[in-house]
């Protein structure tokens, strides 16, 4: 997120148009509103988000320039207070519509106002009996796959515990849909690592956290459960699932592996049936890298190996992934995990 740059252009536009007298008889109300915008600069850079929108704020009010409605709602969005970064981002898209900004200022304002309502419906939980708040940490929610419009739940349980979703997209093969993926993480415990993961990443907003590959070693090493729901959306056989993998997969099928690496994911790779367009696929993996695949209603048992665990995740968030869209939809929700 980065406040927008029009604004000190604004401003200097303001100071010099009209003649020295009409210049001279609004100078106190011009230079309050670049005053408050520099200082709003140099404490948004500084990281004090909050005190930066408050003079961003400030200088709206005196130079009415609708492009500082843009740097308050960045301000308030890294600050974290995300109903007035939605009102905010929605005036500056209701005033600007041809700003290059309204398309990711409007995506933006989307998944805060859906956040907001997470969050206000985990406090409205946490204030009921300990037991009952303890067994239900927030209503899920629907959140829609941009690409295919499948709608995943913002949690589901596994195993009778609480998985938060991180992120979802779409694979696609030559430009084709094949399907819709939902990037799972154990509640609890991820919640727990996330204060050191922000620390590293200097920031616990999102985009501080997506910013280099941090946030994906952190899903792909975490001691944590994690589980992909992928949703096809055309039909696909076992042996091209099963090929697919394998490619992924190379060094550890390779004749170079060690043999027990070389067995299990061969394991791993025949846990794997057709699948048809409109049927679930859930891959996951526990604490002690066991992985278990779920499809037509059947659980499938894999191999417990935490070398092969990590190097399925990375098919997905590794440094070669298999789809880059996709890799960077795995973590549109990651600071949720911070909340």
């Amino acid at each position: 997120m980065r406040i927008a740059a029009v604004g000190t252009v604004v401003l200097a536009c303001t100071l010099a148009m009209g003649s020295p007298a009409a210049a001279k008889a609004d100078d106190e109300k011009t230079a309050a509103a670049k005053r408050f915008y520099e200082t709003g600069t140099l404490l948004f850079d500084r990281g004090e988000f909050l005190d930066a929108a408050k003079e961003f704020e400030r200088s709206y009010r005196e130079s009415a320039r609708p492009a500082l409605l843009y740097n308050i709602a960045s301000a308030y969005d890294k600050g974290g207070e995300r109903k007035k970064a939605v009102e905010n981002y929605r005036k500056y898209i209701a005033a600007m519509p041809d700003s290059p900004e309204v398309a990711s200022s409007r995506a933006r304002a989307d998944v805060l106002d859906r956040e907001a309502k997470e969050l206000d419906a985990a406090k409205a939980a946490s204030s009921k009996p300990a037991i009952e708040a303890k067994r239900q940490i927030a209503p899920p929610l629907p959140f829609a796959e941009p690409v295919t419009k499948y709608t995943y739940q913002t949690w589901m349980p596994i195993d009778g515990q609480p998985y938060t979703l991180i992120g979802a997209g779409a694979r696609k093969v030559y430009g084709f849909k094949v399907y819709a993926m939902g990037l799972y993480l154990e509640d609890e415990p991820a919640r727990k690592g996330f204060p050191a993961l922000a620390a590293r990443a200097g920031g616990s907003d999102h985009d501080s956290l997506a910013r280099g590959d941090l946030a994906h070693q952190f899903v792909v090493l975490g001691d944590f459960g994690k589980a992909a729901l992928l949703h096809f959306v055309r039909n696909v056989s076992g042996k091209d699932t099963r090929d697919a993998y394998r490619v992924a997969l190379g060094d550890d099928i390779s004749k170079n592996a060690p043999p027990d690496l070389r067995r299990d994911a061969e394991a791993f790779l025949a846990l794997f049936d057709d699948i048809k367009d409109g049927e679930d696929l859930l891959i996951r993996t526990s604490t002690q890298g066991q992985v278990i695949v779920e499809a037509h209603g059947q659980k499938k048992l894999g191999p417990t190996n935490v070398r092969l665990a990590h190097d399925i995740w990375d098919i997905w968030l590794g440094q070669k992934p298999i789809s880059a869209d996709l890799k960077k939809g795995m973590l549109d929700r990651i600071d949720t995990l911070g909340r």
